[in-house]
């Protein structure tokens, strides 16, 4: 992967990002389309915590987040930064991660989507790639998980990841909160 792609990445995100409030549907005069969060558009929302394990690298791994609210109804955006250690590489990886949440179930939410953004991989002595200690790479996971809102407002979800690229993990499972 040539650093040239990788280093465009962030610059087409912070592009998009402030572009994404025209995409997002408005309610029709004096209606509001009912979503997951009650809010339609991008804008904070609240933030989280999650953590987990992963799987080749073995790692134990934590993060935040931030819901900045949707797209689109049920179309949500949750960039997330997550630093992962063990298995002689510790991983920080950002993603612009995009779910789509499926807002018929009522108690349990299944959502689905993915996340692009990059990885940061900073391997030990021992562990060199092609004779490098460090290296950064573009990242791209599938998505998939269940969240439930709590009685105190708090939003509590179990998610997996596939990794797609070289230095991402294959797979990812964790549990994360969101507070409003």
């Amino acid at each position: 992967m040539t650093r040239s792609f990788g280093l465009s990445l962030p610059l087409l995100i912070l592009l998009a990002v402030p572009s994404a409030p025209a995409l997002a549907q408005t309610p029709s005069s004096g209606t509001k389309p009912a979503t997951t969060s009650g809010a339609t558009g991008i804008g904070y929302r609240g933030w989280g915590v999650q953590a987990g394990v992963s799987s080749s690298p073995d790692q134990f791994y934590g993060g935040v987040h931030f819901e900045l609210g949707e797209f689109a109804k049920d179309v949500r955006f949750r960039p997330t930064v997550e630093i992962g250690v063990g298995d002689h590489v510790t991983l920080l990886t950002a993603l612009a991660e995009v779910h789509y949440v499926f807002s018929k179930v009522q108690v349990w939410r299944p959502y689905v989507g993915g996340g692009a953004g990059l990885t940061h991989a900073s391997f030990d002595s021992d562990a060199k790639r092609d004779g490098a200690k460090n290296d950064t790479d573009f990242a791209l996971m599938g998505i998939g998980g269940v969240e439930t809102r709590l009685k105190s407002g708090t939003k509590l979800y179990f998610e997996g990841k596939v990794g797609i690229d070289n230095d991402d993990p294959d797979f990812k499972i964790g549990v994360g909160w969101s507070w409003k």
